[in-house]
């Protein structure tokens, strides 16, 4: 985890522990450092800390034990499991996957999801316009927005699924020479467009923006 600058303060050091997580391969029920731990390792305040904890928390990704610490959340909540390792792939083959994934979470979202959930997919994608106009892109709202699309979906598999590719990419492009937030700011408005269209029922709006926001992805990735 690096210092951050004061400007959007809480936002900011939530992305860094959000980024401390993928990089470290941390799973459900694991332990993060602990707040004086933390607040040396951002070279900020524990109050800081704490307040971007909460973000964290409200997002369903960490959960609070008091007197032992802050630990991983499951986000998937089920009993059930297998394991799929894959190996010698290509990374055109896993964008192709993902698309596919991806056709049918939208689609799914679109039938299954209520206008009381696409509503908040919209709010999701409005902040993230909001804080783009100046500049600011969040790893959290990005990560809120594509559970809930997920979860609307009404699918375990597929968001199982994607979210393993998204986090497999996270860590490829953090450990990329252009692993830096800002390169994500131009899928911001795609996101806004995509919550639009899946409230207003249009499937060809909707697919064409998960795909553009996907290809961008790809095109920095296959740039490494």
């Amino acid at each position: 985890m690096q210092p951050v600058e004061k400007k959007s303060l809480y936002l900011k050091i939530s992305d860094s522990i959000y980024s401390y997580i993928q990089m470290n391969g941390l799973q459900p029920g694991d332990k993060l450092p602990s707040e004086r731990e933390m607040s040396a390792m951002l070279g900020t305040s524990r109050n800081s800390v704490r307040e971007a904890l909460r973000i964290l928390e409200d997002r369903g990704l960490i959960y609070v034990k008091t007197g032992s610490g802050v630990f991983i959340q499951n986000p998937y909540g089920e009993n059930n499991s297998f394991s799929v390792r894959l190996t010698n792939f290509t990374l055109h083959e896993i964008q192709e996957l993902q698309s596919t994934l991806d056709h049918q979470a939208v689609e799914n979202a679109m039938k299954r999801g209520t206008d009381e959930e696409k509503q908040q997919l919209i709010s999701l994608a409005s902040e993230m316009v909001r804080l783009a106009s100046d500049n600011l892109y969040s790893h959290i709202l990005d990560h809120s927005f594509h559970s809930k699309l997920y979860e609307i979906g009404r699918n375990s598999v597929i968001h199982q699924l994607i979210v393993h590719i998204r986090e497999y990419r996270f860590v490829q492009q953090e450990e990329s020479e252009d692993g830096n937030d800002s390169i994500w700011l131009p899928t911001v408005l795609q996101h806004l467009e995509l919550a639009q269209a899946l409230y207003d029922k249009n499937l060809e709006k909707a697919v064409k923006a998960i795909d553009e926001i996907n290809e961008y992805g790809f095109q920095i990735s296959h740039k490494e």
